[in-house]
């Protein structure tokens, strides 16, 4: 199929799920660009954020990966002291004014789509408000909660945290970030906004035509979410094969082990970066042109996401595209 037809003729087919992890912004911004601040992976965040003393005063090593070191933390006030210190970390972090992964991201998904991710950065919350007057994007939902992000339980509102909820005109909720413990009771959780997200996920990922998964390591001490997610995936979908996208640099014999229980049919693809990811490579159009091939063994033409890092062209290329879209 050409490019042409490709791009004018939007199909209704079932959502395109993102999933995302921390290396998802460590690509994003490997330099650490955002505020000269790096953005920390579960090996290196405890270095990162300054956490050592921290740690060394409680008498625990620092310098394990940091899902090892929370957990060994008993003493409340060593707890709510380094808690207080992330919160802070992470609010200080700011989108640069150039296109970022986020914004491409984001861009190039549709309504019917949908991204989950586990970051507690706000890079995805303040790409989403930059580009949502763009045009239509895919829901987003913080399954760990997120430091931009405020909630109203009454109404079911999401927004910036401190802002007001548009139906009640009360402030929002800040939405509680979930730390690296093993059994997180995700069902139950005391916060309506995490249990939503969850639920949303459930349904979504059941419902998904294909699934990228872009930095996410899978951690043991997340093992009930991988439990949900694979429940909704496979065990709950009436799906014959799995397409799968893993984004990650990690090496392909790491990430078959960490996923192949997603990809019992084995159709999966490994993308080093996001600009080789089927989102980039058909923006707006990536389950249409997986179902020709995959039903006709019919070859779609690419037509790649503008490269530029200006946000004004990359927005008009958007808009381009979408002008085809109900």
């Amino acid at each position: 199929m050409n490019k042409e037809a490709l791009i004018q003729n939007p199909k209704n087919i079932k959502p395109h799920v993102v999933l995302l992890g921390a290396g998802a912004s460590r690509a994003a911004f490997p330099n650490g660009e955002e505020s000269g601040k790096k953005l920390p992976l579960m090996d290196d965040f405890a270095e990162i954020l300054g956490l050592g003393k921290l740690f060394t005063d409680a008498n625990i090593n620092p310098k394990q990966n940091f899902e090892a070191t929370y957990q060994n933390v008993d003493d409340i006030t060593v707890k709510n002291s380094l808690e207080e210190k992330i919160n802070k970390y992470f609010l200080s972090l700011t989108l640069p004014n150039r296109v970022t992964d986020y914004d491409r991201l984001l861009l190039s998904l549709r309504e019917k789509d949908a991204i989950f991710t586990f970051n507690w950065d706000p890079f995805l919350f303040d790409a989403y408000v930059r580009n949502r007057d763009i045009v239509k994007l895919p829901e987003i939902f913080f399954l760990h909660g997120n430091v931009r992000i405020g909630y109203c339980e009454k109404d079911n509102q999401l927004g910036r945290r401190l802002n007001e909820c548009p139906t009640c005109h009360k402030q929002f909720s800040d939405v509680p970030l979930l730390y690296p413990i093993r059994n997180k009771n995700y069902s139950g959780h005391a916060n309506r906004y995490i249990r939503e997200a969850w639920n949303s996920a459930r349904i979504l990922f059941k419902s998904a035509f294909t699934l990228s998964i872009f930095g996410y390591g899978a951690p043991t001490s997340d093992s009930e979410a991988i439990k949900l997610l694979h429940s909704a995936w496979l065990e709950d979908s009436t799906r014959k094969f799995e397409h799968i996208e893993i984004i990650d640099t990690a090496a392909s014999a790491v990430l078959h082990e960490r996923w192949h229980s997603f990809t019992p049919t084995n159709h999966y693809q490994i993308r080093n970066n996001l600009s080789e990811s089927r989102l980039l490579q058909w923006p707006r159009r990536s389950c249409e042109a997986l179902h020709p091939p995959m039903m006709r063994g019919e070859i779609c033409e690419a037509f790649p996401l503008t490269l530029t890092d200006n946000l004004s062209e990359l927005q008009k290329h958007i808009v381009e595209i979408a002008r085809y879209e109900n």
